[in-house]
């Protein structure tokens, strides 16, 4: 586990991309484009939650650890009534910022031919020659999205924390 998250968290995501798209075919293994812009994604944004996680569990002060099972609390019990609801708190933020800066990423897997909104607007683009309007407008586009992302995240801090203390 240590060794993927290190891999992941310590190499560019381009890299990445063209290791699971050229490399595993150099292999034999040949992936469609959007399989493997997905398989990338997924594998990156697994390797820093990991570390987002851990750190969120890390969090949580050891005196609540104590109490609960000086409750008569079992494992499972402590660490699904106590330990995991404090650690979700602490990172939810953290784990917002980074699915943005994931959606951000996206446009990269353009590089591999992969369907997403910058591979659409470069096949506009290299159709109508408007480059500053269909780049303005994906811009436009990838902000409005995160500005959504964004605001829903902060509504799920507000109605899903805020209640509980």
């Amino acid at each position: 586990m240590l060794a993927y998250v290190e891999l992941f968290r310590n190499t560019p995501f381009l890299v990445q991309l063209f290791v699971i798209f050229f490399g595993l075919a150099s292999g034999g293994i040949r992936l469609n484009a959007n399989v493997a812009a997905i398989l990338a994604l997924s594998l990156n944004f697994g390797a820093y939650t990991t570390e987002i996680v851990r750190a969120g569990i890390q969090s949580v002060p050891k005196g609540q650890l104590e109490s609960a099972v000086s409750l008569g609390l079992g494992p499972r019990d402590v660490f699904f009534s106590v330990i995991a609801f404090q650690a979700f708190r602490n990172v939810y933020r953290s784990l917002v910022s980074y699915v943005v800066l994931l959606f951000l990423g996206t446009s990269v897997v353009s590089q591999i031919s992969a369907e997403d909104l910058m591979r659409a607007g470069s096949f506009i683009d290299s159709r109508t020659f408007r480059s500053f309007e269909v780049y303005t407008v994906i811009s436009l586009v990838y902000l409005a999205i995160v500005l959504v992302m964004r605001a829903t995240g902060a509504l799920g801090w507000t109605l899903f924390f805020r209640r509980r203390g």
